[in-house]
C-alpha cells in the first residue's frame, strides 16, 4: 500500500480579500497562512516526496511543511515542483471578487455542470481534472511500497483528485471542499483507493462536506 497526502496551501492574501487568485502573480501566504503550515505540518506522518505546484503560495507550502517536521518524521524529503497541480487558469474571472463572480450567469453552471464548462479566456474543467488525475497516478506509481507522497496544491485541484478517488467524477467534484492548510489522506492498495477525512475512511461514490 502507498499513502498520498492531498494538502492545500496555507492561507493567501486572496484568500482574505475574498478574490478568485488562478495564477495572478503577488498573491503570497499571510502570516496566518504559514502559521497554519507550520502546526500542520506537525500532525503528518513520514513522507517520503513532496510534488507541489509551482505556484509561490504553494512552493512556499512546501518549504514551510520541509522545514517544520518532527524528530519522528525525520528523513530525507524531496521536493518536486509539478505544473499538473498548478492553479486552474480561470481566465478573465481570475482577480474578481467571488461575491461578484456569483452573481454572474455562469456561476450556477460552473457548480452544477463544471464538467461542461470552460472559463472564458482560461482552461477547461476537463483539462483539469484530467491533469491533476495525471499527476496523482504516477506519484503513486513512483512510490514503493509503504511510502508516502504529499502533493501540494490548491482547491479545485485537490476536489478533482478527491472526486476521481471516490469515483464521483469531475460532474460531482462541487459536492467536496477543502479549506486552506486542510489536508485529506488517500490509501491507494492496487486499484482501490480508500479516503481517510477526520479518522474515517470512506470510498465509493458518495461524499459530501469539507475534506
Amino acid at each position: 500500500m502507498v499513502t498520498i497526502i492531498l494538502l492545500r496551501h496555507g492561507e493567501s492574501t486572496a484568500n482574505v480579500q475574498r478574490v478568485l487568485a488562478g495564477r495572478l502573480a503577488g498573491v503570497a501566504l499571510t502570516d496566518r497562512g504559514r502559521e497554519q503550515v507550520a502546526k500542520v505540518a506537525q500532525e503528518l506522518p513520514r513522507i517520503d516526496v513532496i510534488r507541489h505546484s509551482t505556484i509561490d503560495r504553494c512552493v512556499d507550502t512546501a518549504r514551510i511543511v520541509a522545514s517544520n517536521r518532527t524528530s519522528a518524521q525525520s528523513s530525507d524529503v524531496t521536493l518536486e515542483a509539478d505544473s499538473r497541480f498548478d492553479e486552474v487558469d480561470y481566465g478573465e474571472w481570475s482577480g474578481l471578487a467571488l461575491d461578484d463572480l456569483r452573481t454572474r450567469a455562469h456561476w450556477e453552471r460552473v457548480q452544477q455542470s463544471p464538467h461542461t464548462f470552460e472559463f472564458p479566456g482560461g482552461e477547461a474543467m476537463t483539462h483539469v481534472f484530467n491533469r491533476a488525475v495525471d499527476g496523482l497516478t504516477s506519484l503513486i506509481n513512483d512510490l514503493g511500497p509503504g511510502q508516502t507522497g504529499l502533493i501540494v496544491s490548491h482547491g479545485d485541484v485537490i476536489k478533482a483528485m478527491v472526486a476521481h478517488a471516490v469515483g464521483a467524477g469531475l460532474s460531482n467534484f462541487q459536492r467536496f471542499g477543502v479549506q486552506p492548510a486542510q489536508f485529506c489522506v488517500l490509501h491507494v492498495q492496487g486499484q482501490v483507493m480508500t479516503l481517510s477525512l477526520g479518522g474515517s475512511r470512506i470510498s465509493g461514490t458518495t461524499l459530501g462536506g469539507e475534506c
